[in-house]
């Protein structure tokens, strides 16, 4: 359980920093806490998305057109 909380603060803390320092707009304003508590408990869901996505981007995958 110490493992997946600590995984979850280490991947909450490196997407809140990517978000607000690198995206425009409504993407990259600050976070709430609801945000926060979400990818923190939540990180295998959020973690998965976010590789799903970036490598479906980096294949360019034609299904999303």
């Amino acid at each position: 359980m110490i493992i997946y909380l600590i995984i979850g603060i280490i991947w909450l803390a490196w997407l809140e920093m990517y978000t607000t320092k690198n995206l425009d707009g409504v993407l990259g304003r600050a976070w709430t806490n609801r945000e926060r508590l979400f990818h923190f408990l939540l990180w295998p869901y959020s973690l998965g998305t976010f590789i799903y996505t970036f490598i479906n981007s980096i294949l360019g995958n034609k299904d999303e057109e």
